[in-house]
Formats: C-alpha cells, sequence, structure tokens
C-alpha cells in the first residue's frame, strides 16, 4: 500500500504537470471503489481549474476552482497517470479527466479499495477523512516533546502507534519498520515505557526515514508507480523491510520478522531494544 512518501512523490509530479488546468470531461467505470464514487463527482469537477495539489497523510487533495476539493486515496493499488499510457487498454481504469489543453489523466485501481471524492467546503480541514488525521510527521508538529506526550498514557506497542493514522499520518508497515530500526527499538516495546531521549530518537528516526525514501521516489514493490508510470526506487535501501535471515548492517544479527495485527513486522533481535 503507498504511504507517505509514495503520495508525496505523485504530488510533486502533479504540480508540476496539472496545476492551471481546467476539467473539461470527466468518465467513470461506473464500479464502487473503497465506497461508491459519488453520483455528482463528475459533475463537481467539471469546469473547474487545478489550483493547488496537496498531500495529508497519504491523502492527495486537489484543490480546484471555483472552490472545491478532490480527494484521492490509493489504497493498495491505486496508480494516477498523467498523461495516461497510450498503449494500455482502459481496463481498470475508474476515472479518466480530460482537461483543455487536451491533455488527460487518470485513475486506475485494480483491486478498488481506492477513494475519489469531490468535497464543497472552505478548507481542507473541514474533509472528514482529513480532520480524522493525526499530526503530519514531516511538519514541527511531530517533535520530541508532543510524541513523549502522547506516548506516556499509551499501553499500546510501539508499531501499533505508528501505524495509528490519528496519531501520526502517513506511517505504514514499510516505513514503521524501517523507523523503528533505525531508532533501535524494539516493534513490540509498550509505548509508556519510553523516556524522552528514546521518544526524541524516534522523532529523528521517522524524519530521516521519509526524507530518504522521498528522494528516492518511494518504494515499489508491485503496484507502486509515480504519476509517469515509473517505479521508485527505494527497495533498494530498505534495512530490515523483507530481509528476514539476512545480516543486520548494524549489528550482524540475523534480521527477524514477527506477525503483528495479521501484518509482518520486520526488526533486528540483536540491536532494538
Amino acid at each position: 500500500m503507498p504511504e507517505l512518501p509514495e503520495v508525496e512523490t505523485i504530488a510533486r509530479d502533479l504540480r508540476k504537470a496539472v496545476v492551471g488546468k481546467r476539467v473539461i470531461r470527466v468518465r467513470l467505470s461506473g464500479l464502487p471503489l473503497r465506497r461508491p464514487v459519488g453520483g455528482k463527482f463528475a459533475q463537481n469537477l467539471q469546469g473547474r481549474v487545478i489550483r493547488r495539489i496537496h498531500r495529508r497523510g497519504k491523502y492527495l487533495i486537489a484543490e480546484m476552482e471555483p472552490r472545491a476539493f478532490w480527494l484521492i486515496h490509493l489504497g493498495m493499488s491505486g496508480r494516477i497517470f498523467y498523461p495516461p499510457p497510450q498503449n494500455q487498454p482502459g481496463r481498470h481504469v475508474h476515472a479518466a479527466l480530460d482537461f483543455s489543453d487536451s491533455t488527460g489523466l487518470e485513475f486506475c485501481d485494480p483491486r478498488r479499495f481506492g477513494l475519489l471524492a469531490v468535497y464543497e467546503v472552505a478548507k481542507i480541514s473541514q474533509i472528514p477523512e482529513i480532520a480524522a488525521l493525526g499530526v503530519e510527521p514531516l511538519s514541527s508538529g511531530l517533535n520530541r516533546d508532543w510524541l513523549a506526550g502522547r506516548l506516556r498514557p499509551c499501553r499500546r506497542d510501539l508499531k501499533a502507534f505508528l501505524l495509528d493514522q490519528g496519531e501520526i499520518a502517513g506511517l505504514g508497515n514499510i516505513y514503521a519498520c524501517e523507523a523503528l530500526f533505525r531508532a533501535r527499538l524494539h516493534p513490540l516495546r509498550r509505548c509508556f515505557t519510553l523516556n524522552r531521549e528514546e521518544a526524541g530518537r524516534l522523532v529523528c528516526a521517522v524524519r530521516r526515514t521519509l526524507g530518504d525514501a522521498i528522494r528516492h521516489r518511494g518504494t515499489s514493490f508491485s503496484d507502486f508507480r509515480d504519476a509517469n508510470g515509473k517505479p521508485g526506487d527505494h527497495q533498494r535501501f530498505l534495512r530490515v523491510y523483507q530481509r528476514e535471515g539476512e545480516k543486520c548492517s548494524r549489528c550482524g544479527s540475523l534480521i527477524a520478522r514477527l506477525c503483528q495485527s495479521n501484518r509482518s513486522t520486520y526488526y533486528c533481535p540483536g540491536c532494538q531494544n
């Protein structure tokens, strides 16, 4: 599933490509995604101009004029293509936009866990899905004092906390594993046991992990592609994720795997405690 670095990569691509373009036609597959695409979805986009592209957590938001917000979540297999590939049939394309300059954009989602919606509200924060999100990990809101305060009363394990989008928006399984390794913290460690120094270490690890992944344009194992249809490169730099049985680059112990909430967690038993 695309996480913050993958969504940020697409947001940066789209900022260069579609800002200023007017939507003149929207074609829908008619199939439901995570939830059915609203009956007025096409009507609410047609005639509007894309003024800005935002990212919040794992969501893309296209700010439109007249005032509206087009909300996009890629789900597990969603892709956005600009321009649409010429040699690919329209299978799994659930929304196709035509712009006034004769270019277009496609949203493709084979597994149909994505989300498309238009909200006619005054501010992004009034979108229900956005209002439910926690702190943005690359903002000043994620700092040692904030994190230490949130961890102190929490009895969950660290990885479950990191995956809670209501706490920190944008982290998923890959980067939670990688950040915990970088911070030298065990994924099963209980949140309330961390001291301030360890909380600060985790903040730095989250920021550096996400920053590195963005520089490498995301991680591609199967589904993720950028807006130009190209895979990311960060899978070559992962230190623990899907490296079970390999030697730890830091201490030489063998990377291990355990199951948490039906997800695989990768960690080093030698240097994460």
